[in-house]
């Protein structure tokens, strides 16, 4: 049986990680940089000493001869997942990490079991199970501790020495292309998972804030004593450029047109992942000072609302609504397997209990991915030919086509919702917004949460309207953002508080 030494089997394995589940950073860097120039030839050799020496530092300093095997297959599955994921244009930044968290924590194998693929489970057999074979097949060396000891830290010297020689003999390219491309480091395999990693736990176990309780003024003031009665819907990965309202030259929204509504064409998600939008949307934190621990941390809209005596029900057909209903009625469907429209059901006679004004928020599951076709009966198969797998398995076309039968779902959705609240209530209102948008394959990129800094207008731009029961309507092209929404809830009941921005209510 061959042998090899613990250093050794490090060095092999750190070597494979940086080259074979990096190709989508060597892909990106290759497009930007003159490899056979001075800068670029000199960046790559640079940067590659750095980002071994790095990824090897923390593999020396989390193994030992016991655990050696184990913690290198871990490592290798983790890289392979991300390697897989990178080439779909997913970044596993802090936010897409607690998304993935959220949903361990919440049991939500449903979402798991949709992202399981052939393509998956090929590329981590050829990027992970190869390797792990062959690294359980060979026989470590055993060496005394004071010679074991030895060789590590020489081993270890030798990485750093040349790591630091390669660097410094090219640090005007690595500084200058760098600060250039900032947005490469989001594809580093797996080290920014691990940035990202100690950035979440910093966040929970380090940055816990005492909560603040806001809005202790607000009152409710309005000239009739009817009961106002709304329903604000959550949409979930929809984009604004796949609404016919907006221009999209597919009718996806066949039941909206007909209509009179108040539609806002030009509106930016405050993230590009529902664990940082949806606690965002109901937060009276700006975008410029929103972080979602921050929300965590103090009394959002909702909780504004309820304690004017506004009635608050979440319905929740979506993972979770990420703390946002944490202290008011809720109820989870998702586990039913349903449809979006089923949150409606029973609706009315809830509604009808209620003395007070009530307002019921809807998180639905949209045109969540990746298999789109999964959020609408086959009677709602209006454009084909539809994807019926995860979208890497299907033409351009088949994707936008699953993808666009979801939007109309989500029309008939917004028009059920209306059709009660216009039969039912004569002083109620309809408002949608969704929580980011979605890549549909545009330059290699699918899903969303990409870091905000470098996600495309897909991701952030999203469709927002509201129906009236005293028919407001008009096309409102003014910049708009997800800041917008709480103040406009507050609005719509007329509450009054010092944390109520008019310049931020729509509808004033």
């Amino acid at each position: 049986m061959l042998e090899i030494s613990v250093n050794r089997l490090l060095l092999l394995v750190c070597g494979f990680i940086v080259i074979f589940d990096n190709l989508v950073f060597w892909d990106k860097l290759f497009q930007r940089i003159e490899f056979f120039e001075a800068s670029g030839f000199g960046f790559f050799w640079g940067f590659i000493a750095l980002m071994f020496m790095v990824l090897y530092l923390i593999l020396v300093l989390f193994s030992n001869k016991y655990t050696l095997k184990i913690f290198l297959s871990i490592m290798l599955i983790i890289s392979a997942i991300i390697g897989y994921f990178s080439e779909l244009g997913v970044v596993f930044d802090q936010f897409m990490l607690t998304n993935v968290i959220d949903n361990i924590k919440e049991q939500n194998t449903k979402e798991a079991q949709e992202l399981l693929s052939v393509p998956l489970v090929v590329h981590v057999s050829i990027f992970a199970f190869v390797p792990i074979a062959l690294l359980w097949i060979v026989k470590i060396k055993r060496q005394s501790f004071l010679v074991e000891s030895r060789n590590r830290i020489l081993t270890t010297l030798a990485v750093v020495v040349i790591a630091i020689i390669l660097i410094w003999s090219n640090m005007k390219y690595v500084t200058y292309f760098g600060r250039e491309n900032r947005d490469l480091r989001y594809f580093i395999n797996p080290l920014f998972v691990i940035k990202s990693g100690y950035s979440y736990i910093d966040d929970i176990f380090y940055s816990k804030e005492i909560f603040k309780v806001i809005g202790n003024d607000a009152v409710i003031h309005k000239n009739n004593k009817k009961k106002t009665v709304g329903i604000f819907i959550v949409g979930e990965t929809a984009r604004a450029d796949r609404f016919s309202l907006n221009g999209y030259h597919k009718l996806t929204n066949p039941l909206l047109a007909k209509r009179t509504l108040m539609n806002f064409t030009n509106v930016s998600s405050c993230g590009t992942s529902t664990a940082y939008s949806v606690p965002c949307m109901f937060s009276l934190l700006s975008k410029n000072n929103y972080s979602p621990q921050k929300a965590d941390n103090q009394s959002n809209a909702l909780d504004i609302l309820q304690k004017t005596g506004v009635k608050v029900l979440w319905i929740d057909n979506n993972s979770s609504c990420k703390g946002v209903c944490n202290r008011i009625e809720s109820e989870d469907i998702l586990d039913q397997n349903k449809l979006d429209i089923s949150m409606l059901d029973n609706l009315k006679h809830y509604i009808d209990k209620q003395e007070s004004d009530v307002l019921i928020v809807l998180h639905s599951l949209g045109s969540h991915g990746p298999r789109y076709y999964k959020r609408y009966p086959q009677a709602f198969e209006k454009f084909t030919p539809a994807c019926k797998n995860t979208p890497e398995k299907c033409t351009h076309e088949e994707v936008d086509n699953a993808y666009d039968n979801s939007i109309l779902y989500t029309d008939y959705l917004i028009d059920s919702a209306i059709q009660l609240m216009n039969k039912n209530y004569p002083d109620s209102f309809v408002f949608y917004a969704s929580d980011h948008g979605e890549s549909l394959g545009e330059k290699g990129v699918y899903f969303h949460g990409l870091p905000y800094v470098i996600a495309p207008k897909a991701q952030t731009h999203v469709p927002m309207l509201a129906w009236f029961s005293d028919k407001k309507s008009g096309n409102v092209n003014q910049v708009l953002s997800h800041d917008n929404i709480s103040h406009s809830l507050l609005g719509l009941f007329n509450v009054e508080t010092k944390v109520y921005n008019e310049a931020l209510d729509l509808f004033r």
